[in-house]
């Protein structure tokens, strides 16, 4: 089955298959912040075998695709803090959040901040696209590079027990996994 999504496009889908696929049998929760079209969730749902399992993505339109039932979609706005609180009481705690709405620092660290406690311990908040920070012709993308580094200078604080940042030609992923106690555990 072909999927129409820049993450397989541009490559993010192997980094996410090899950090995910330890998951890809097991019931996990996933939420996705971005969805446009609505293909990485069919993709997420194709991918992700459990029958259980549930994915949620939040978008502020909707796209006009028949999801499979365990596929929960909502219009949200990424600083509406009362709306994304409400999904993550009722889907989280989450294995998986992956932001890839809005790229620009004030809605992308809202979300972190509202969102990075409900992933469960040995879950994963993943920041899409942040080095469009560099974009200097861009200045809406300006503090996403910034917003990524204040993340890595907190991880004691926020038992992050493991990081992973790349940083190739079309891609830019931030990994932060969530410990029971940090990173030195």
């Amino acid at each position: 089955m072909a999927f129409n999504t820049d993450k397989i496009a541009n490559g993010l889908m192997e980094n996410y298959k090899n950090l995910f696929s330890p998951l890809q049998y097991k019931k996990i929760s996933i939420l996705e912040i971005g969805i446009l079209e609505g293909e990485s969730l069919l993709y997420w749902d194709d991918y992700f075998k459990h029958s259980e399992t549930v994915i949620v993505g939040l978008d502020l339109n909707l796209p006009q695709v028949e999801f499979a039932e365990r596929v929960k979609v909502f219009a949200c706005n990424q600083n509406n803090n009362e709306h994304l609180s409400e999904v993550a009481e009722k889907f989280g705690p989450f294995d998986i959040i992956i932001d890839d709405g809005s790229h620009f620092r004030k809605e992308t660290e809202n979300c972190f901040e509202v969102l990075f406690p409900y992933v469960a311990v040995g879950g994963y908040y993943v920041i899409e696209d942040w080095a469009a920070g560099y974009w200097r012709d861009r200045p809406l993308y300006a503090g996403m590079v910034e917003l990524v580094s204040d993340i890595i200078i907190r991880i004691p604080e926020l038992s992050i027990c493991e990081s992973r940042i790349i940083l190739e030609k079309n891609k830019a992923l931030a990994f932060f996994r969530k410990g029971a106690t940090g990173w030195q555990e």
